[in-house]
């Protein structure tokens, strides 16, 4: 488990380039397959059958692309506090992440901008685990509350 204090806010203005989110792993287990694929009702078969996942060039069962986005947002909104909000998220997912893995999600600043009064942090996201490495690498940028535009319409 993290320790994010989810009531705390993140300013614009204490985020620096470079700086890496403290993220957060998951170990994937039988349980966890079981309710991804109830929870999202995806029933296709390389989702929850070994040996159909098998017959069809997988290495076993993986989790799907809701789960993939649902780790992610999971990342920026912890990290983004209770004013934040994810502007852009895209991924690509070049390796599966199945059972028995543990999963990594990660990010690192890339840079910060003020557009239009709305201040705005970009970051390169990861998905990563511990057979395969990274498997989902991506980007989004993050609004995040500015202690000078707050002053600014005071």
């Amino acid at each position: 488990m993290n320790n994010i204090d989810y009531t705390a806010e993140r300013y614009w203005e204490d985020v620096a380039v470079g700086e890496e989110l403290p993220g957060f792993s998951i170990e994937l287990d039988a349980t966890q397959m079981v309710l991804q694929v109830s929870g999202s009702q995806d029933w296709n078969l390389v989702h929850h059958d070994t040996e159909f996942a098998q017959e069809s060039g997988m290495t076993g069962i993986f989790y799907n692309t809701g789960w993939t986005t649902g780790m992610l947002g999971r990342l920026l909104t912890d990290w983004a506090g209770r004013s934040g909000w994810v502007e852009k998220l895209s991924f690509q997912m070049r390796g599966m992440n199945g059972s028995g893995a543990v999963v990594r999600a990660h990010a690192r600043v890339t840079d910060k901008r003020m557009d239009d009064s709305r201040a705005l942090i970009d970051l390169d996201i990861f998905l990563e685990n511990d057979q395969v490495g990274v498997t989902t690498p991506g980007k989004a940028t993050v609004r995040l509350p500015s202690r000078t535009n707050a002053a600014q319409q005071s």
